[in-house]
């Protein structure tokens, strides 16, 4: 029998869209027993719009503490602002911007 967690993403080179990675984020927000502990989004083209949702996931996640957000240009101090708030005070949590 296995019994396989995800742990860890890395969907490098797929231009999802505002509409796909708000979906994946929406979706896993929504479900509290996701186990993700680490997204590889760099160079993803995430904007302020994508991180307002990802940071919602962020808030409530237990269990994610690593997020690769480098290389995405398009986040703005608004979307990077959303994030760091959703990590705040979250003891451990590496953050790439």
């Amino acid at each position: 029998r296995v019994n396989g967690v995800l742990k860890s993403i890395v969907l490098s080179g797929n231009e999802l869209g505002a509409e796909g990675w708000c979906a994946i984020f929406a979706a896993l927000r929504d479900n509290k027993e996701n186990t993700i502990e680490s997204w590889e989004l760099s160079g993803q083209r995430i904007n302020a719009e994508i991180a307002k949702v990802l940071a919602e996931y962020v808030s409530v996640s237990g269990v994610l503490n690593s997020i690769d957000l480098r290389f995405n240009g398009l986040l703005g101090d608004e979307g990077k602002g959303a994030i760091r708030d959703a990590v705040n005070g979250r003891e451990g949590f590496e953050l790439e911007m």
